[in-house]
This record gives structure tokens, C-alpha cells and sequence, in this order.
């Protein structure tokens, strides 16, 4: 089977990975908030699914616990709550907010437990090192719902919050039913809760496997300031002494409203969640603001990359990643944009540079070992690029892009058998993925199984009504049928479609994350 550009370029895309362990090397500062972070975190169990909470007011012996409603809402039985002692409470008095993903919970105990301390989120800039607890739910892989403690990075810090009062943004590497769960600063205070990855955390089930959710991509939480500014919403009464010390004196209902000006931030995020959307065009004009105000912002300059190569636009790709570059000459992932783009354009030599030079600066970029892999796989070279995306999958378990190319490389080596195992793991951690589809529709025609290949193609054109290649084997698969007619006409859309898209696709942007 010849490997297709076209196929394998929706490996730009790069989530951020569920592992249950911390990414780096901890300090003493990891130490000692872990040992706060586990004293303060709760698990909450409904019926039907779990979350996590944060403990975050003591009254007696009424304690109150922080979560997010979408943890909580709906659930017409009694929530266990079970605390780092292992004891368990139950719970029927719930309180959330309606424009806004913010609940509490409140349970009685005689035991004294520790209550976190609040933080300033205006604090946690971009670059800012942050950790996230929570109570992963069970898998087939967590057999066991076992506390989670992550370490990441502030990505974004959004002075005007998306929608539900999502605005910081963080590289942690999260499960789910972390949701709910606090996020801390190096100083062990509460400065945000966990709440979504990818801007919205899929409620649909994967057609795969029935238990498993996928959360990709950025991290949201709702920053502890926008929990104050709703606590009466919430029943919750804080002193003036924590609000202004530890928020920056927050305006109370009788003054009049502060407008903030934007920050490059908040045009970034925006930028973000419409290229999710699939409008290119608004990304760009979007990330131009952001690097108008910050003129070294080089998430922008990817991102700007990444949706000029969404509109066909690969030299003004080249010349994001460019300036990325010049501004920062040890961004590694500007360096894995222009691999890929080089790699579209067929500069082999220059594009196996770029990768080299990236991973040379940072040897555990997993999509660097990825887009190193399809360079590989296109040259033939399917030994290395095998192990290049084995690389990537260790670095990154849940890298569904790594399973894409890795069953393209089998299918080239005609091993269909390893080919759709590695597909089906693709499609098991990212359900919603159009490309992922339009592989395992190209390996069922290759099997000639038309019938099952139209069916996946069908789904892939749903998600993705411009994706050519899915037209084009899904001729295919007609043309297997007999249905010369309807091949033609899906031919010819996938020939259109062609014209004025790229080869490739990338999906999201959360190898910003990396």
C-alpha cells in the first residue's frame, strides 16, 4: 500500500498525555504542594460517574467542597464523597451555577481536615508551573480509581474567560473525572478549578470501547477569581481581608465595572477555538491581534502557522514558523512546524533537519518523533519511522496520531492484521477524529470490505465535510461495489476538494501543549 501525504498529515495534532504520573523531575516546591494537594482533594461519586473537589470551607462541622457542575448536575441520588482519610460521606445538598461550570457540595464530618488555601490567578503567567489533583476515572487500563497529582505549564491566562468562566489554560497532563479537581500554584494555593480539556470534554461515548471518554488538548480551568466574584451564587461567604489580599481586591456589586483591555491571551484562545470550528480564517485574524500586542507570542506565530496551512497557504506557514524561530531560536516546536511543512512541500533533506534540530532541543517532544516518523515513512524508510512513533507513543501513550502513521507504516509492509489494530487503538483514543476514519476506510477497501469502508468514510465526512480523501476512497469503495455512478461523483468531489485544501489536516492545536 503506497503511503499518502494526504493520510498521514493529520499527525500535527498532539495531545497532551494521560499519564498518571508527573511529567518531570519534582523539587521540593512538588513535594510539599502534592502533600497539600492530597490532603484537600476529594473524590465525588454519583450513580453513574465520578469527579473530584476541593475542600474549601470549614463552618463546624459542615464542610464545603469546590467543584464544577457538570460533576454534579442531574444527579437525583445522594454523591459520595471520599476524603484523603478513605472515609466516605454522602451528600444531597448541592448548589451550582447556571452561566458558569461552578458547584459545591457540602457534607458533615468531626474530623478536622486541612481547607486549601485561595491564590491570585493574575499571578500565574504564561510559562507559570501549576499542578493538577483529581480522582481519574476507571478504564480498562486504571482499573482502580487511584488520586492523581500532575505537574504542566500555564499556557494562557485569559482576562475575559471563554464560555462557562473557562480562562487559564495549562499543559498538565489530565484524565477524566479529574474534573473539579484544584489547580495550584508553586505556593500549594488554590488558584483555579479543573474543569475541561479541549475546551469541552466529549460526551459522547467512543463506538470502540463504551467505557472510555477522551479529553484532548488544552486544559481549562475557572480561575478562583470568578469563584469569588459568584461565591453569594454559591452560598459561600468569604471575608473582604481574602478577597483583596488574595485577588486583588476584587470590585464589590456597588462600584462601577472595570472594563479590562484584552490581553494577548485572550485573542489566542479565541483564535484557538475557532480553528476547532474548522474557520481558518477567523484563527488568523485572531492570533494577528494576539502577536499585535505581544509581538514575541510564539504559540501565535504556530497557531498562525498551523491555519495558513488549513487555507493551502504552506509558504505562509514556513514564514510563521520563521518568525517563531527568529524570535526564539530554541522553540523546538516551531522547529517540528517547519519539519511538517517541508515535509508537504517534499524538502526532504531540510525538513529531516528541522526535526533533528527540534528533538536535539528537546529529546521527550513526542510530536517531533512523530512528524519524524511520517518524514520517514514517505522516504521509504519504514524501520526508523517505526521506531520513531513507537518513540512518540512511549513519550505520549495516548498519541492517537502516532497509532494513525503507525498503521499506515504496516499497511505498507502489507501486515493488514497490525495495520487495523493500530487503527482501532487510534480510533479507541480519539473517537471523534475524521482521519483516523478515513485510514481504517482505506485499509477495509484494501480488504475490499466496501460496504463497512463507506460506512466509516460516511462517519469521517460527518465530522469532516472537506476532508478529499475520504471521498476518494469512498469512490473507491463504490467503484468495488459496481456503483460506477456514485464513484464518479465521489471522485470528482474529492478532486475539488483537493484543489483548494491541503493535503493533510491538522485537527487541533494542542501540540501547542507540548
Amino acid at each position: 500500500m503506497r503511503i499518502r501525504n494526504h493520510l498521514t498529515a493529520i499527525i500535527f495534532v498532539a495531545t497532551g498525555g494521560f499519564s498518571i504520573f508527573a511529567q518531570s523531575a519534582w523539587g521540593s516546591s512538588a513535594i510539599a504542594v502534592g502533600k497539600i494537594a492530597k490532603a484537600v482533594t476529594v473524590l465525588i461519586t454519583a450513580p453513574q460517574s465520578n469527579g473530584s473537589g476541593v475542600l474549601i470551607q470549614k463552618d463546624g462541622n459542615s464542610y464545603t467542597v469546590l467543584t464544577v457542575a457538570h460533576v454534579v448536575n442531574d444527579q437525583l441520588q445522594p454523591l459520595s464523597i471520599t476524603t484523603e482519610d478513605g472515609q466516605k460521606y454522602q451528600s444531597t445538598n448541592i448548589n451550582a451555577t447556571k452561566d458558569t461550570d461552578l458547584a459545591v457540595v457540602k457534607f458533615e464530618s468531626k474530623t478536622s481536615y486541612q481547607i486549601a488555601k485561595l491564590g491570585d490567578v493574575a499571578k500565574s503567567s504564561e510559562g507559570s508551573i501549576v499542578y493538577v489533583s483529581g480522582f481519574p476515572s476507571t478504564t480498562q487500563v486504571i482499573t482502580d480509581t487511584i488520586y492523581n497529582f500532575t505537574e504542566g505549564k500555564v499556557t494562557a491566562n485569559a482576562s475575559r474567560p471563554l464560555s462557562l468562566g473557562y480562562a487559564l489554560v495549562y499543559s498538565n497532563n489530565t484524565l477524566p473525572g479529574m474534573s473539579g479537581g484544584p489547580v495550584f500554584n508553586t505556593d500549594g494555593e488554590l488558584v483555579a478549578v479543573h474543569g475541561r480539556g479541549d475546551f469541552q470534554e466529549s460526551s459522547k461515548k467512543s463506538d470502540i470501547n463504551e467505557n472510555v471518554r477522551i479529553k484532548t488538548g488544552f486544559n481549562l480551568g475557572i480561575p478562583i477569581s470568578t469563584v469569588l466574584k459568584l461565591s453569594s451564587g454559591l452560598g459561600l461567604s468569604f471575608s473582604s481581608a481574602i478577597a483583596s489580599a488574595s485577588l486583588n481586591k476584587l470590585p464589590s456589586a456597588s462600584t462601577t465595572p472595570v472594563t479590562i483591555a484584552p490581553k494577548p491571551d485572550d485573542f489566542f484562545l479565541q483564535g484557538v477555538d475557532r480553528f476547532r470550528r474548522g474557520d481558518w480564517e477567523g484563527a488568523i485574524g485572531m492570533m494577528d491581534q494576539a502577536i499585535q500586542l505581544n509581538p514575541k507570542y510564539l504559540r501565535a506565530y504556530t497557531a498562525r502557522g498551523a491555519a495558513n496551512y488549513m487555507l493551502n497557504r504552506v509558504a505562509n506557514g514556513l514564514m510563521d514558523m520563521e518568525s517563531a524561530i527568529a524570535i526564539d531560536p530554541k522553540y523546538a516546536t516551531a522547529y517540528v512546524g517547519k519539519c511538517f511543512l517541508q515535509n508537504e512541500l517534499q524538502q526532504w533533506l531540510q525538513a529531516l533537519g528541522n526535526c533533528d534540530r527540534a528533538l536535539d532541543l528537546d529529546p521527550k517532544l513526542s510530536i517531533a518523533y512523530n512528524v519524524r516518523g511520517l518524514l520517514n515513512a514517505n522516504l521509504g524508510k519504514l524501520t526508523p519511522a517505526e521506531n520513531d512513533l513507537l518513540r512518540a507513543i512511549k513519550l505520549d501513550p495516548n498519541s492517537y496520531y502516532a497509532y494513525n502513521n503507525l498503521s499506515i507504516v504496516y499497511a505498507a509492509r502489507n501486515n493488514l492484521q497490525a495495520a487495523l489494530k493500530y487503527i482501532t487503538l487510534a480510533m479507541q483514543r480519539n473517537p471523534q477524529s475524521a482521519g483516523s476514519r478515513v485510514i481504517y476506510g482505506q485499509l477495509l477497501v484494501f480488504s475490499k470490505d466496501y460496504q463497512q469502508a463507506i460506512s466509516i468514510l460516511n462517519q469521517a465526512i460527518a465530522i469532516n465535510p472537506r476532508i478529499s480523501s475520504a471521498f476518494e476512497y469512498r469512490a473507491a469503495a463504490y467503484l468495488g461495489l459496481g456503483n460506477i455512478r456514485q464513484a464518479q461523483i465521489d471522485a470528482q468531489i474529492a478532486q475539488n476538494l483537493a484543489e483548494s485544501s491541503p493535503q493533510g489536516f491538522i485537527e487541533d492545536l494542542s501540540f501547542l501543549n507540548q
